[in-house]
């Protein structure tokens, strides 16, 4: 076939006979695709074994992604549950219950959480429900003034990509004020308030940066809530104009 399609074109392009443009568009086209198809049959032919060995090998891929996947979803799964466990700890009530977990004093219920939360973040360190875990384990160990602990567990999250990091930024700062490490909580808020987050606005940012600087730096603390006095969003405002009032007292 594909000698016949050489021997009609030599035949036209020797003037033995003639074909309009159109025709000989369309035989050039056909032949073209008549050529394509021949050498890929006869390409299946000759390397039969090699198609199917490749065939096998993108079927074996296919089932090597879906496992992943789902081992990935369930993996995610197990993460979730043991960080929700802990945070139902973490939560619990002190005292009577009606139902469900609760402690009989603030101390069993803080120990019983650094347990629950601290074996999530040993098993699941680094993914997205550790490092939540983390930031809770942090924050108990402040309430605990456990500070050493509770800056070390906080660091990490902060210094993470996780989308808790803006919150536990805002805790470190808390806990740096609370040892008058003044220099490092305005770090870290002012940090917050160039560019914000999803969990943590620049004007909230703004006004936690206010309060901070109230006792150490009231002119400034006064211009950055002046700024925010026409802010769009009316829990903004009514904060600044509680925080303004408590300086005016």
């Amino acid at each position: 076939m594909q000698v016949a399609a050489l021997g009609r074109r030599f035949l036209v392009e020797k003037g033995c006979f003639r074909l309009t443009r159109q025709e000989l568009k369309d035989q050039v086209q056909h032949d073209r695709f008549t050529d394509a198809v021949s050498g890929a049959v006869l390409y299946a032919s000759a390397h039969r074994r090699i198609l199917i060995r490749a065939a096998i090998a993108v079927v074996a891929v296919a089932i090597v992604v879906a496992v992943a996947l789902w081992y990935s979803s369930y993996q995610r799964s197990i993460r979730r549950q043991d960080l929700e466990a802990a945070l139902v700890v973490a939560q619990a009530p002190v005292g009577q219950s009606q139902g469900g977990t609760s402690y009989p004093t603030q101390q069993a219920k803080e120990q019983a959480s650094v347990k629950a939360l601290s074996e999530v973040v040993a098993k699941h360190g680094g993914s997205s429900e550790g490092l939540i875990a983390q930031y809770y384990l942090g924050t108990v160990k402040a309430e605990m003034k456990n500070n050493a602990g509770a800056e070390s567990d906080l660091k990490a999250v902060a210094n993470s990509s996780s989308e808790f990091a803006p919150l536990a930024k805002i805790a470190l700062s808390q806990l740096y004020a609370g040892e008058n490490r003044t220099a490092d909580a305005q770090a870290l808020l002012q940090g917050l308030a160039k560019k914000g987050s999803d969990l943590v606005s620049k004007p909230q940012a703004e006004i936690l940066l206010a309060q901070l600087n109230q006792s150490i730096d009231p002119k400034k603390a006064k211009d950055i809530l002046q700024s925010l006095k026409n802010n769009p969003d009316p829990a903004v405002v009514r904060a600044v104009n509680q925080i303004s009032g408590e300086q005016a007292r």
